[in-house]
């Protein structure tokens, strides 16, 4: 009879740590989404897919273009919708860059599936244009001086 409080006792242990095993996850994965989620997250993978784009376009591998066009639409759209908690005249101007960026992504992703190298050099200058003007606008910064 002894052992009955002990083994009460343990089962009650397993099913806690078992509880905390099975709800870590999820919860560890919530704070993953959010930070994916983040303004500062949106523009670095905008940055590492224009790279990618970049180096398809130079290599003259079209491609290649179709995977990060698809891909980067994601985090644009990400990006602006966190736009609207920045100061409205930035926010207008990272909006309309990245409509930009928007629209020559399309340009691009087409001149790459016509099979056209000078279209796509051409798109792609239009990209390296919108994200520059990106760049002056210093999404890191503009985001991190906003209070989350």
């Amino acid at each position: 009879m002894e052992h009955l409080p002990l083994a009460s006792f343990e089962r009650f242990a397993f099913a806690v740590i078992a509880a905390i095993a099975l709800l870590a996850p999820p919860l560890l994965g919530q704070q993953d989404r959010a930070a994916a989620g983040s303004p500062e997250a949106a523009w670095s993978n905008i940055q590492q897919l224009v790279q990618s784009l970049e180096n398809a376009v130079q290599s003259k591998n079209l491609h290649a273009i179709h995977e990060p066009s698809m891909k980067i639409r994601a985090p644009i759209r990400s990006l602006k919708q966190h736009c609207s908690v920045l100061s409205v005249d930035i926010g207008q101007k990272m909006t309309a860059a990245l409509k930009q960026l928007g629209n020559s992504i399309t340009d691009l992703h087409s001149a790459a599936d016509e099979g056209n190298q000078k279209e796509a050099e051409s798109s792609l200058k239009e990209v390296q244009a919108a994200t520059d003007q990106l760049k002056s606008l210093d999404p890191d910064t503009a985001f991190r001086s906003v209070v989350h």
